[in-house]
């Protein structure tokens, strides 16, 4: 409607549906409800501001949801329903069409050629990665190298009690193959076999083909016990170089890390100048997004983030730019986890012309399919993950109006069973030709021998995206990054070169 602050699409004027005949007071009706519904989503994120940032009152779920609630006379019927749902496939394939008539290259034949397809991956050009956990990120040969070079001690039994005690989990076999190594032995003492067996702990298993997040999760206690030590800005130095000269050679200019930090002038000189370095040494600029743990209490996080906040007005930073919840999702929903850091954020960001921290967060990778729509009701530009967006209408239309990014990695959503790829679609690709800008990511490169390279060719080999469509989210990365404008411009430039490179020594084979 023209009285909304939405931008609500003209359904189909008075004409037939594709499926079903409807008046216009039918279809305008559908638009009426739908801006009065993102309007209840306006609304609350007021109070989510009102109730965390002005005030240390967090509101209950009960209260979320009866606040949610839209008049009966503003609920929609099968009917409405079916109207939103024809509209949104219309814009899809009318985005879809266009995206094919821009395309430079056709992909078709190299789904045909899995070679050909790789070769395609790795030399297109890639932009930025905004969803990348450091702790994952470490492969077989750099894990060889630390322990190769540290040589600690290896107790079989305080990985798999640790594990139990962190409600993680290791399968039988592997309990009982991790039994078979000798007890405090360091590790190269042990036989080539023995420590080949234990660094297969520092991966995924790929039999089975995917798994519950508590196997993955359990990957953490090897990692920590091999890192968290009086040496670990070393070893993770050594683990970023590694990492982002590989992430350079497959076209990646500019990379988010989110870890935690403790807010400290001392986190802000050593992450200001690692990002300084990584540049200088592998040409990626580097961001940070603050971590916080969602299974910690909500006002843990947030008593850490508003010290973030005051500390990083007072020390202004190069490098640190947002914040970001992440580890397990189940169990651990937004409204409860994150209101209070995020409600006490997004305040101080609207009332301030210049803040310090952007927000993005883990949500709709499974767990509570409310948390999506709680997020960005909380205010965040960008989500992690997001796969549950795909069955919440309301929320949808929310995110394409308010154009949140969504940092899509499918592999790892593949190998964690948050998406049967053998079922369906991924719906990164639904989302991108609604018009939210989707980028792609890689979440752990090392735990799912993944890298960006490997998620093009899971978007090419599993969905007909166009080449287009590849580029806009490689521009997406960037686009919808935290990156300030200045390197955001650089960056955009840059990409739009390679591109024009990347195409005329492509089209000239």
């Amino acid at each position: 409607m023209k009285s909304s602050k939405w931008h609500i699409d003209k359904i189909f004027g008075c004409a037939a549906s594709l499926f079903i005949l409807v008046s216009c007071s039918e279809q305008d009706l559908a638009n009426i409800k739908l801006a009065a519904h993102l309007k209840k989503y306006d609304q609350a994120h007021q109070i989510i501001l009102d109730r965390n940032y002005r005030s240390n009152n967090p509101i209950s779920r009960e209260e979320w949801e009866e606040l949610l609630k839209v008049d009966a006379s503003d609920e929609f019927t099968e009917i409405e329903l079916g109207l939103l749902q024809e509209n949104q496939l219309m814009i899809i394939e009318a985005n879809k069409q266009a995206a094919i008539k821009k395309s430079a290259i056709d992909l078709n034949p190299l789904r045909a050629d899995p070679a050909a397809l790789a070769e395609f991956c790795v030399s297109i050009p890639k932009g930025g990665m905004l969803h990348v956990h450091p702790y994952g990120l470490f492969t077989r040969e750099v894990v060889m190298d630390i322990l190769t070079e540290y040589n600690p001690p290896i107790d079989p039994e305080y990985f798999i009690s640790t594990v139990k005690n962190q409600g993680q989990v290791l399968y039988d076999h592997e309990i009982e193959a991790l039994r078979t190594l000798p007890t405090a032995t360091k590790f190269l003492d042990l036989t080539d076999a023995d420590q080949s067996l234990f660094l297969d702990f520092f991966l995924l298993p790929v039999d089975p083909v995917s798994h519950d997040f508590t196997r993955f999760d359990a990957i953490f206690a090897f990692v920590i016990w091999m890192v968290e030590d009086d040496f670990l800005d070393a070893k993770m130095e050594k683990l970023y170089l590694d990492f982002l000269n590989r992430a350079s050679g497959l076209g990646i200019s500019y990379i988010e890390f989110t870890n935690g930090f403790s807010p400290e002038v001392a986190s802000i000189e050593k992450l200001d100048a690692w990002s300084e370095k990584f540049l200088d040494e592998t040409g990626v600029v580097v961001r940070w997004n603050l971590g916080q743990l969602r299974f910690l209490p909500g006002e843990m996080n947030a008593t850490m983030m508003r010290a973030w906040n005051d500390l990083l007005l007072e020390h202004p930073s190069t490098s640190i730019v947002g914040t970001d919840l992440y580890a397990i999702e189940r169990g651990n929903p937004a409204l409860e986890k994150a209101q209070q850091a995020y409600g006490f954020i997004s305040g101080y960001n609207s009332e301030h012309d210049e803040y310090p921290i952007e927000m993005t967060m883990h949500a709709g990778e499974m767990g509570d399919p409310r948390n999506v729509r709680d997020a960005l009701i909380m205010g965040v530009s960008r989500v992690g993950h997001g796969v549950l967006l795909k069955d919440d209408m309301i929320t949808l239309e929310y995110a394409r109006n308010k154009q949140i990014g969504i940092e899509m990695n499918i592999n790892s959503n593949h190998q964690l069973s948050v998406h049967d790829k053998n079922a369906e679609p991924h719906p990164f690709l639904r989302f991108l030709r609604l018009g939210i800008p989707v980028s792609l990511s890689t979440d752990n490169d090392g735990i799912f021998d993944t890298n960006i390279s490997k998620e093009c060719i899971a978007a090419v080999s599993t969905t007909d995206v166009s080449y287009a469509e590849l580029q806009q989210m490689s521009f997406n990365s960037i686009s919808t990054s935290f990156a300030n404008a200045k390197y955001k411009d650089i960056l955009t430039n840059r990409l739009r070169q390679s591109f024009t490179l990347f195409e005329q020594e492509y089209l000239s084979r």
